[in-house]
């Protein structure tokens, strides 16, 4: 086997914007950046979530070497979402999983694991395939290493299919809680159906809609902006005072940027509590329409979750399991495909 560090050509990292192997820092904030935000927001900015690495070989079978700075429990959480990467090769719809690597266990002899991934059927010839590994949701990543057979090929990845990059902003639930693996998140579901980049700016509780975070926002290289932190304002009141203030500073830097707004998928919980913040959500969305924004979407997150099942679709009546993302992603998906063929 030769082993490549993640960081080292031809390999690529996207959805990070602090990518330091010497300091082993993968982030997806710059410190100062995240700072001007909250303290909070800093320390959580410090997790690899949704960032993801891309290459392309001819291996039937490679190794994954998973290094972290922390390992800690997540009672709703197994270890392959809140501590692993999970593994696919193809692109698109066709996208295929393959499997996972994570540590075994907690404490701190168990935060570095390799393990083998079959991406190809033995009994055929080998093809040249792209494959992605989704990098873990909670804990701070150290480092990968991926072993490739001294007889195969590795290649830089294919370009993707489509232009555009989506940006996430919202709570634990964007981030990805409470997925049993990094890849089955609905922000991860939809940009791999789309075949596209996206970045990730979920932060578990810490999501209030500060207006330093509206700025930074504005000021990324972005196509499509999901706007979905409901579920972190304290009430509809701090809902109230931030979402439309929020929105106009995005759009004022951004006149043109598809803006999708989401209420909190969670609604049964608390559905008359749910369905004032909802409103709010709904007002900033319908505000803008008559201010002449042709631009702007809304999405009910009451509605997400359907009929059938849904009593399946969280696992502790907040963070989704991975049905309800899938539910998720199928709404968020058809809306964005609605986008494109407006922008076509």
């Amino acid at each position: 086997m030769r082993y490549y560090s993640f960081t080292e050509s031809p390999i690529e990292i996207c959805g990070l914007d602090v990518i330091d192997p010497a300091g082993k820092r993968f982030w997806r904030l710059e410190d100062g950046d995240a700072e001007a935000v909250s303290e909070a927001v800093r320390g959580r900015s410090k997790t690899a979530c949704g960032g993801r690495v891309r290459f392309r070989t001819n291996a039937k079978v490679i190794k994954i070497r998973i290094s972290v700075h922390t390992l800690g429990v997540d009672l709703c959480i197994p270890l392959p979402g809140s501590a692993g990467l999970d593994v696919y090769t193809g692109t698109g719809i066709g996208a295929m999983y393959r499997g996972y690597v994570c540590p075994l266990n907690y404490g701190e002899e168990n935060k570095t694991q390799e393990k083998e991934i079959y991406l190809q059927p033995e009994t055929k010839e080998p093809q040249m395939m792209e494959v992605t590994l989704n990098l873990p949701r909670n804990e701070r990543l150290a480092g990968v290493e991926i072993g490739i057979p001294e007889d195969s090929e590795i290649l830089p990845p294919l370009p993707f299919a489509s232009a555009e990059k989506i940006l996430y902003y919202g709570s634990s639930i964007t981030e990805g809680g409470c997925a049993s693996r990094p890849g089955n998140a609905y922000t991860a579901m939809v940009a791999r159906w789309l075949d596209c980049d996206y970045q990730n700016l979920g932060f578990s509780g810490m999501a209030k809609g500060e207006e330093a975070m509206a700025h930074l926002v504005a000021k990324k290289d972005f196509t499509i902006f999901v706007m979905d932190y409901d579920h972190n304002a304290h009430d509809a009141m701090h809902l109230e005072a931030t979402h439309e203030p929020f929105y106009k500073i995005v759009r004022a830097a951004r006149p043109t940027l598809p803006i999708i707004m989401m209420s909190k998928p969670d609604f049964d919980a608390d559905p008359v509590g749910n369905a004032r913040r909802r409103d709010v959500i709904y007002r900033t969305y319908t505000n803008a329409r008559m201010g002449g924004d042709e631009n702007v979407y809304f999405l009910n997150g009451e509605t997400f979750f359907g009929t059938m099942g849904r009593d399946a679709c969280t696992i502790d009546n907040c963070h989704p399991t991975d049905m309800g993302f899938y539910r998720m992603a199928e709404q968020v998906y058809h809306v964005i495909q609605s986008i494109l063929l407006k922008k076509n």
